[in-house]
């Protein structure tokens, strides 16, 4: 299994919690069922997610169209804001070096130190 992060806006996310999109099929088939997700946008954690499905067009309620799709199933939510500078520089390494900005893959070392930061209420994730 993998983990990743993706990275769309806060109004996005707010729209629902149970999907993600993409404007890429390709993009969209980095991701296996199973694999963890980091919703992330606004430099901020949204929360963690487990892929269960990959839909085309099933959720059609964001502002412009992301056919191709992740159905989520929730793994836990920051109960405050979490500030994720980390991601951000990862993201944009990523797009600095002709990569996705959407979609960051992230070791389960990153990954269990997102959902520690969460489980702990810190208001800012550390990845030292």
């Amino acid at each position: 299994m993998s983990n990743w992060v993706i990275n769309h806006s806060w109004e996005s996310f707010r729209r629902t919690h149970e999907y993600c999109g993409f404007v890429s099929e390709a993009e969209r088939n980095k991701i296996k069922l199973g694999d963890k997700i980091v919703y992330y946008g606004n430099k901020m954690v949204f929360g963690l997610f487990e892929a269960i499905a990959l839909p085309e067009n099933e959720f059609r309620g964001w502002q412009k169209p992301y056919p191709y799709q992740v159905k989520l199933k929730q793994i836990t939510l920051p109960k405050n804001e979490l500030i994720a500078k980390p991601l951000e520089s990862k993201i944009l390494f990523q797009k600095s070096n002709d990569g996705s900005s959407n979609l960051v893959e992230l070791t389960d070392i990153e990954f269990d130190k997102i959902l520690k930061a969460i489980e702990q209420g810190q208001k800012e994730l550390n990845f030292s």
